[in-house]
């Protein structure tokens, strides 16, 4: 294996560690250009409903935090067709670039919007240029971990 293979192995498995060591005890943690997530926004009919729904829901129940990372700066909320079981969601937002706390607000506050039973299984944050500002892995956060006996 040459020295280019193994640094893109290296990275890989990094980042999949990454999106997996997320649990429902703390808050989601947002992770740079994952692997699998699209690199472009993908579109979708009804992503600016999606996002005045999103926004509003926000405004009205969310956090000082989340408002600011919210009310403004998106501009589209799109869900991939199913896959199987699950499918996954997509937000655009205006931001030039990643900044994890306004990431983290973001995400938190569309885990509240969507609740328990959404379908979700990955979020992914673009910014204003399309690039990917973020991306959790949303199973973790939707049932609970097991209390190891004591």
């Amino acid at each position: 294996m040459n020295r280019t293979t193994a640094t893109i192995a290296t990275a890989t498995a990094a980042a999949a560690l990454l999106l997996t060591s997320c649990g429902p005890a703390t808050e989601a943690t947002a992770t740079h250009q994952p692997v699998f997530a699209p690199t472009v926004m993908p579109s979708a009919s009804g992503a600016e409903v999606g996002a005045a729904e999103f926004t509003r829901f926000v405004q009205e129940s969310g956090t000082p935090e989340q408002r600011a990372a919210v009310v403004g700066h998106i501009s589209k909320v799109a869900r991939s067709i199913p896959q199987g079981d699950h499918r996954n969601s997509y937000i655009a937002t205006d931001f030039p670039q990643s900044d994890d706390a306004t990431t983290r607000a973001i995400i938190n506050a569309y885990l509240t919007w969507t609740g328990p039973a959404d379908d979700a299984a990955m979020l992914v944050l673009y910014t204003a240029a399309g690039t990917v500002m973020g991306a959790v892995e949303l199973g973790s956060w939707r049932s609970p971990s097991p209390v190891p006996p004591g």
